[in-house]
């Protein structure tokens, strides 16, 4: 208990916000440089980034600030505007440093450690939802001057104001930051939910067969990790763990540990619907008067192959939030089990 402690101090003290600076996605800056100069800070697509990227200040922009559409060019690629308020263009060199786990030792101490892990699970889970709870993937508003720190693929950086970017500096940057200090702000949309390395924690109720025949639910949680290579299909490593009491008082406890895949093909606005399926192994241990009973033995290794199916529904409640809801079968130990569960996902 006292190693759980210190993780879960541990994780709490490290949760903080996102950076103050927001990374224009490379094909975003693309699109921009190629309409009007005029319009294309009414929308622009940033995401906010977790740890800030090194650039320097740029002189901040104001509503008064006089907006030049056609920059002057000179001798060795600068860039220059005439009399400005702000959103300078400078330049500058390089930057200086920009085998499974398988709960054993009886019913009762497998749900023991059970409760453990899911406890650490679950801090995880608010330490990254509070984190990416507080960042912003959207659209904004800027003004045509807002400075704009470009960082090119070879590591030096420029700054130049929005209106000024064209296909030619934006090919040659690698990641594009702008910052809500240096100019006029207004957050417009936010994008829809976005799937991407993904974690998530579900729980519920799910059903299991005692090795005396009788057929019971009892909590049942899911931990998983991964990533969606494409919005709607993602590969996940799942840890199930599920328990009840048996016909006796002693514990029933399985644990289960698969590979699934996911797809979620239908989107209704804020809804999301798909299908999951998974396989892997499955381990479960009954405490009984004559002793903790698997595989047909006394402490026994009830190991079995694990296959999974069922359907799942998301709410989007946040860009790389939703409420996920899940319902299947798993087949394991020569039976059918259900479950139901409902928990939250993070992207």
């Amino acid at each position: 208990m006292r190693f759980i402690a210190v993780v879960m101090a541990g994780l709490l003290v490290g949760t903080g916000c996102a950076a103050n600076s927001y990374r224009i996605p490379n094909s975003e800056l693309q699109r921009l440089s190629m309409i009007p100069p005029e319009t294309r800070a009414q929308r622009v697509l940033v995401s906010q980034e977790l740890t800030a990227t090194e650039v320097a200040d740029a002189e901040p922009v104001n509503d008064q600030t006089a907006i030049v559409f056609v920059p002057e060019f000179h001798i060795g690629g600068s860039y220059s505007g005439g009399s400005r308020g702000g959103g300078g263009v400078s330049t500058g060199g390089s930057r200086g440093g920009a085998g499974g786990l398988k709960l054993s030792g009886g019913g009762s101490d497998g749900k023991a450690a059970a409760v453990a892990i899911l406890v650490m699970a679950a801090v995880v889970l608010v330490a990254a939802a509070g984190i990416e709870g507080s960042r912003f993937d959207g659209w904004v508003r800027l003004h045509p001057m807002h400075p704009v720190h470009l960082v090119g693929k070879d590591g030096s950086q420029a700054v130049m104001p929005l209106a000024w970017i064209d296909p030619q500096a934006a090919a040659w940057t690698e990641s594009a930051i702008v910052k809500p200090t240096e100019g006029p702000w207004l957050q417009l949309d936010r994008k829809p939910l976005t799937r991407a390395f993904a974690y998530g924690l579900y729980g519920g109720y799910g059903s299991s067969k005692s090795v005396y025949g009788d057929v019971d639910a009892g909590p049942s949680f899911v931990i998983q990790g991964g990533y969606f290579p494409d919005q709607r299909i993602g590969i996940l490593a799942t840890v199930a763990l599920a328990w009840r009491e048996n016909r006796y008082g002693g514990t029933l406890f399985e644990s289960r540990y698969m590979a699934e895949l996911q797809a979620l093909p239908i989107v209704a606005g804020p809804l999301h619907a798909g299908v999951y399926g998974g396989i892997g192994l499955a381990y479960r241990w009954e405490d009984t008067p004559v002793g903790t009973i698997a595989n047909g033995g006394l402490n026994g290794n009830d190991g079995s192959t694990a296959m999974s199916g069922g359907g799942m529904l998301q709410l989007d409640l946040h860009t790389r939030i939703a409420l996920t809801v899940r319902m299947g079968v798993v087949r394991s130990h020569g039976d059918k089990q259900t479950d139901a569960l409902v928990g939250i996902s993070v992207y």
